[in-house]
């Protein structure tokens, strides 16, 4: 159980080769974006697994679209300094106690591949997107209409975040205070004359809700995107997202 927890945290933790080194530990913008699990030594897992940075989080995700089933995520902060990685958890669904893990590892980047190794193990992603567009960030809710008025949410130790890349989102809550995960989803995303499409792919919460596409409007200045539309329940709804 141990081995297995260690893997899932360390799929987290990607660096690059020394020929791309960063400096002044800033973000390595060619490790951002969407990437699919290849195989885990050597072997391939029975459902799909991604995993997506955005500066300065990074999300991983195992589930089955055709079986609508959910297995699990982590995600957290992320620094990368040359080769070497450094990653806090701060949601586990398969470990809470992984919650304020700091872990460090080193990982090479070839291509559109990369490739990690550690206590023995070698894992391969391939990209999916190199992490560009309108919306490519990890946001973090800090406005809601509520009563047909704008309100600032009030910011503390629990976090909503929705990661997007160039082609997938992901959104998570959780407190890593208290090691609370209150849900999390995620599938591809669409974007097209301000017009901002998720189609589902899994949502720990509520299976059914797998396959279904929602469509809102968006506008981003600087680094704040207002969000709105009609909620999956039909509810109007209005929020504004900051770039972490």
């Amino acid at each position: 159980m141990e081995k297995i927890t260690t893997l899932l945290v360390s799929l987290m933790l990607f660096g690059l080769s020394t020929s791309f080194n960063i400096i002044n530990k800033k973000p390595a913008n060619a490790l951002e974006g969407a990437w699919e699990l290849e195989t885990l030594n050597g072997a391939e897992l029975p459902h799909r697994a991604v995993l997506t940075i955005q500066s300065p989080y990074a999300f991983y995700t195992e589930f089955d679209v055709d079986k609508k089933e959910f297995v699990g995520s982590q995600g957290g902060m992320i620094e990368i300094i040359a080769n070497r990685i450094n990653y806090t958890t701060e949601f586990n669904t398969w470990s809470a106690a992984e919650v304020g893990k700091k872990t460090e590892m080193v990982a090479e980047l070839k291509g559109n591949k990369v490739t990690m190794k550690f206590d023995g193990n070698t894992v391969v992603f391939s990209r999916v997107d190199p992490g560009v567009g309108d919306l490519a960030g990890s946001w973090r809710i800090t406005d809601r209409m509520r009563n047909g008025e704008m309100q600032a949410t009030q910011l503390g130790a629990r976090k909503t975040i929705k990661m997007i890349t160039g082609s997938r989102f992901q959104w998570a809550a959780f407190n890593p205070e208290t090691k609370q995960f209150s849900g999390t989803g995620g599938g591809s995303v669409t974007l097209e004359n301000g017009k901002y499409t998720e189609h589902i792919e899994f949502f720990s919460r509520n299976p059914d809700r797998v396959g279904a596409d929602l469509t809102f409007n968006y506008e981003v200045n600087g680094n704040k995107w207002t969000h709105s539309g009609l909620s999956s329940a039909g509810d109007p709804i209005k929020e504004i997202w900051t770039k972490q």
